[in-house]
């Protein structure tokens, strides 16, 4: 089995903190449908609160952006995304993922 492409979404905040974190409980109840059907791996703020961070599994940058523009950040101009792909090659014990060697 070949690995799979992975991506890394960055988030960065264009709204008051206040504006982001009203709509907050929508982005997640988002993220969570996601995470249910498998699509995004783990996520979380950015230390400095800038924005945040998404690692998703998916086959192309055009679906990642299709779910995107529902993301509740995005329909209600929070936030804007850039995206990232990559083959991982490598994985630690941490995180399961299919066709990518485990370090031991």
């Amino acid at each position: 089995m070949s690995a799979p492409t992975l991506f890394m979404i960055v988030s960065r905040y264009l709204k008051s903190a206040d504006e982001v974190a009203a709509v907050t409980p929508r982005h997640r109840e988002w993220l969570d449908q996601h995470y249910r059907s498998g699509l995004f791996l783990v996520s979380g703020r950015k230390a400095d609160s800038s924005g945040g961070v998404i690692l998703a599994k998916a086959d192309t940058q055009a679906e990642l952006e299709a779910v995107f523009a529902q993301d509740p950040f995005v329909v209600e101009g929070c936030s804007e995304y850039s995206y990232t792909a990559f083959t991982p090659v490598k994985r630690g014990r941490g995180i399961e993922i299919d066709g990518v060697p485990l370090v031991e």
